[in-house]
């Protein structure tokens, strides 16, 4: 039977129970003291690290990582609890031998992630602590583990440094050829439509006023020559009339003279005189007929001079209109070469800006290298510790104990809720629904008993026996 107690209540009944509750609290304590002074001490190792900002600033060298060093700090402690870094450590160092021999290098990794704890502290610092039996084991993990993390940022910063470079030479070789590809386009452009290119508009142009003015020239010169040849067809007639009757009159002088000679001497006034008329006729008609043949070959002249300027006329339109079938053409070519030089104009700005972002991305580069060995500072480097972190054995002796102490309490009240025996009056009053007539007094060092006779009420209050006895304490 189960029943409530008060605090007296409990401290009897542990009184009571003392030699048991005594052994039970000292045979716990003995226990939780040897699960306490047996458990391995464990030491702890700080490092504090510190991300120096970046120098030049962007202003100065646009970088091609774009991820800022103290934004890694976001994620400082997912990296160093990375399977690479911890890997690396526990291969560098041999740790966790045991477990690697026995479970493989994964559990070893789980174990060491356990043992790791990172804290980031402000914007641009760091604080690793490691957890291990040996101190200088912790020391040297805790040291080694953030100058890890560092190579391991810088080599990340480096490759992408160095693909951001690749990036833009592959990028500027592709560009190159279709830049020497536009221009090899426009070249061949110019040379099939050469003398009908826009930079030739203003040549065209002056060509066909030149053209013009020529012509305006020649027709002048072949009006002249056409009136020249009119002129000398006029005084080819007059010229041809004059020494036919030259001639004429010369063919009679002729016929006389041979008449006076056959009348006369040749001393004869007749004959003299007309000797001297046929030689002067002979003279007049020569000089008529050089006339005639000078007009001849003037005319000639002419007419070789017509022919040549008319064909240099039509030479001078054929031009002409070379001139200006170019000139409507033009245009056309214009709006081709237009977009041929746009396109090359495309090509070649983002030519050059890939050059220019690739020399940028040299640069940084560069200084990704040398400034690698600045952007990790070591505050406080991790010291041999000294005390063991953990177990902390004084409070594991004092919660040993208050537990002992607690299961010995408990086991006692325990032992009392589950006796039934009855101690004194007040509980036979509280457990038995009948009134007590007497109490039989303990006798003094006797083996006795104490006898209750409870009775039974009747209608007058007399009370009767009972057969019932309950031995007393």
């Amino acid at each position: 039977m189960e029943r409530g107690m008060t605090a007296d209540q409990v401290l009897k009944a542990l009184w009571r129970r003392k030699v048991l509750v005594g052994a039970i609290v000292l045979g716990a304590f003995a226990v939780g003291a040897a699960i306490v002074l047996s458990q391995q001490s464990v030491y702890e190792a700080t490092a504090v690290m510190r991300v120096q900002p970046q120098r030049p600033t962007e202003e100065m060298v646009q970088r091609t990582v774009s991820e800022l060093v103290e934004q890694r700090l976001l994620t400082v402690r997912q990296e160093l609890m990375a399977r690479p870094v911890l890997q690396k450590a526990i291969e560098e160092m041999n740790l966790y031998p045991d477990i690697v021999s026995e479970r493989g290098m994964e559990a070893a990794v789980n174990r060491m992630r356990k043992d790791i704890t990172v804290r980031v502290e402000g914007e641009s610092a760091f604080e690793l602590t490691y957890a291990h039996t040996d101190p200088n084991v912790a020391a040297q993990v805790a040291n080694r583990l953030p100058q890890l993390f560092a190579e391991q940022a810088l080599k990340t910063r480096q490759e992408q440094a160095v693909r951001a470079t690749k990036l833009f030479e592959d990028e500027v070789t592709s560009l190159s050829k279709s830049v020497t590809e536009w221009e090899r386009k426009i070249a061949q452009f110019k040379v099939d439509h050469i003398g009908e290119l826009p930079e030739q508009l203003e040549m065209n142009m002056r060509g066909l006023e030149r053209v013009g003015a020529l012509l305006q020239t020649k027709s002048e010169e072949l009006r002249v020559a056409e009136a020249r040849r009119s002129e000398l067809a006029r005084a080819r007639n007059t010229a041809d009339s004059e020494a036919g009757r030259l001639e004429a009159a010369e063919h009679t002088l002729t016929q006389d003279l041979v008449a006076a000679r056959s009348s006369w001497t040749a001393d004869h006034p007749e004959v003299k005189r007309l000797n001297q008329e046929l030689t002067a006729m002979r003279e007049k008609r020569k000089d008529a007929e050089g006339r005639q043949w000078a007009e001849r070959q003037e005319r000639a002249r002419v007419a070789d001079l017509i022919v040549s300027i008319q064909k240099e006329i039509d030479g001078l339109h054929q031009q002409a209109t070379s001139y200006q079938e170019r000139l409507d053409r033009t245009p056309k070519w214009a709006h081709e070469l237009g977009v041929l030089q746009r396109d090359y104009e495309i090509a070649r700005t983002k030519y050059q800006s890939v050059v220019s972002r690739r020399v940028e991305a040299e640069l940084a580069q560069d200084l990704e290298v040398k400034s690698a060995e600045s952007l990790f500072h070591t505050v406080s480097p991790a010291g041999v510790p000294v005390a063991a972190a953990r177990p902390d054995r004084m409070s594991g002796l004092l919660i040993a104990f208050l537990l002992s102490l607690g299961l010995g309490a408990l086991t006692g009240v325990v032992l009392e809720m589950r006796d039934d025996s009855i101690r004194n009056t007040q509980e036979l009053r509280e457990r038995l629904p009948l009134p007590v007539l007497a109490v039989v007094p303990n006798m003094q060092g006797k083996a006795e008993k104490r006898v209750l006779m409870p009775t039974t009420a009747g209608r007058n209050g007399v009370a009767s026996p009972s057969s019932s006895e309950s031995p007393l304490n």
